[in-house]
């Protein structure tokens, strides 16, 4: 028995961990009567200060008995012999809303703005954002943050406003007003070839009705434990923890395909890409609130025990760039 929950048993005390961080992290500034009328913060609106929204979405892991011969089947999918033992719902923060910040502005820091229960903007944290991923090519920033207690606003609204050498000023970057509508994200459906003949190939989605843009991010994971591994399976616009990345973009709807190398997308950062090196693709969909709508949750991912496995999608779809030999 311990075996089949051992996975488990081994997130439970990192993901108690991340609930006291994200509550900490989640607790607002106190502010004492926000004004209902600050509904315009102070800055100036950016297109290079883009905000995404999203709900904290359960992945779902399935306990599964390993009967002869071992391991899962030739396809990848849970082998016929083997049996379903449980299915559970992992998540790390249930209620938390999250959010990421991608910048391309001089702001070296970000305050997040947040829509309280009156209406007026607010500050989440009484602290400014530090970037958690800097892609050096393009001079972007990405940055991270989660709210534990939403406020009563309906729709839950966020705003980031940038920080220009540690002030704030008429002319600091603001992102778009992101709402979060929903509290599910769908899946989407990534249809590009797994063994492209070349390793700058191209990555095909099927299309997200009401889509605004698609974010790409090819990286290879670097976690190893258990809880790394479902953390980076999270739902969200990119995986940014234990990851090199090879190359992040964004393509404007309608279009539902990219060619590395090729026109058509703003391109944060690329890496060339070798020949039987397998990479993970990961496609988000993002409307025009900045909501993401969209993910692919992509490959199965096994963590294998003595007479068990566990399952899970892994949030990104694996791909391996193989030469063709004449």
């Amino acid at each position: 028995m311990n075996d089949l929950r051992s996975p488990l048993r081994r997130i439970a005390p990192f993901a108690a961990v991340m609930l006291v961080a994200l509550a900490m992290a989640g607790c607002t500034k106190k502010v004492i009567n926000v004004d209902a009328g600050y509904t315009v913060p102070e800055g100036q609106p950016s297109a290079d200060a883009q905000l995404i929204v999203y709900p904290d979405v359960p992945i779902t892991v399935q306990i599964w008995k390993d009967n002869p011969p071992d391991g899962p089947g030739a396809d990848g999918l849970p082998g016929p012999e083997d049996s379903l033992l449980s299915t559970q719902q992992v998540s790390l923060a249930p209620g938390t809303l999250h959010g990421t910040i991608l910048d391309g502005t001089p702001a070296s820091g970000y305050q997040v703005l947040r829509r309280e229960a009156n209406g007026g903007y607010a500050q989440l944290k009484d602290y400014v954002l530090n970037p958690v991923v800097r892609f050096l090519e393009s001079q972007w920033e990405l940055y991270a943050f989660s709210d534990a207690r939403p406020a009563g606003f309906s729709p839950p609204s966020y705003m980031g406003r940038g920080v220009v050498a540690g002030v704030v000023t008429p002319a600091s970057p603001l992102t778009n007003a992101s709402e979060l509508m929903s509290s599910d994200v769908a899946a989407l459906r990534y249809t590009g070839e797994l063994t492209p003949a070349d390793s700058n190939f191209t990555m095909s989605w099927q299309a997200v009705p009401g889509a605004a843009a698609y974010w790409i991010q090819i990286y290879q994971f670097n976690g190893k434990d258990v809880e790394s591994m479902l953390q980076g399976a999270q739902t969200a616009p990119f995986a940014f923890s234990n990851v090199r990345n090879f190359f992040v973009g964004r393509v404007a709807a309608p279009a539902t395909a990219h060619t590395l190398g090729g026109p058509g997308a703003q391109v944060l950062m690329r890496r060339t890409l070798l020949y039987s090196v397998e990479y993970r693709v990961r496609v988000v969909a993002v409307n025009g609130r900045g909501e993401l709508m969209a993910f692919n949750n992509g490959d199965l991912e096994y963590i294998r025990e003595t007479g068990r496995y566990s399952c899970f999608r892994l949030g990104a779809t694996k791909v391996t760039p193989t030469r063709l030999v004449p």
